[in-house]
């Protein structure tokens, strides 16, 4: 093997860790979105009528307006309009889980463009 290749499989190592630190130390999402239990935290199954928190957080700014909708079997949606508090803060929407079961997605839009997204099976209830 000449120098010339040595020195290539050198710099391409180098760049190797590089990036590999690079994506290690990378700040988290600007934004982040997810389904919580009344009490269980975030989650992906939940039983008709639980109680569920929609959970935004914009990390970067303050007064952020999104719409949150989730979509179902059926088509059956629903969407709230809301603003974000201070940046960094979640901001949480209570509602009952929906009345249908099957699989559901729920999508965080500001301006125009999803930015977060969670799935979930709604169970049966009791």
């Amino acid at each position: 093997m000449g120098r010339a290749q040595k020195l290539l499989i050198a710099a391409l190592i180098c760049v190797t860790a590089l990036a590999a630190s690079a994506a290690a130390t990378a700040a988290p999402p600007r934004f982040q979105g997810y389904v919580r239990g009344a009490v269980t935290g975030p989650g992906h199954s939940f039983f008709v009528g639980d109680g569920l928190g929609l959970v935004f957080r914009d990390r970067r700014h303050t007064g952020t307006h999104y719409t949150v909708c989730w979509k179902g079997p059926g088509g059956d949606k629903r969407c709230w309009h809301r603003t974000t508090g201070d940046r960094g803060h979640i901001s949480r929407i209570g509602t009952d889980a929906p009345d249908h079961v099957g699989s559901y997605i729920v999508k965080w839009i500001v301006n125009d463009r999803v930015v977060a997204h969670w799935r979930f099976y709604n169970h049966v209830g009791d």
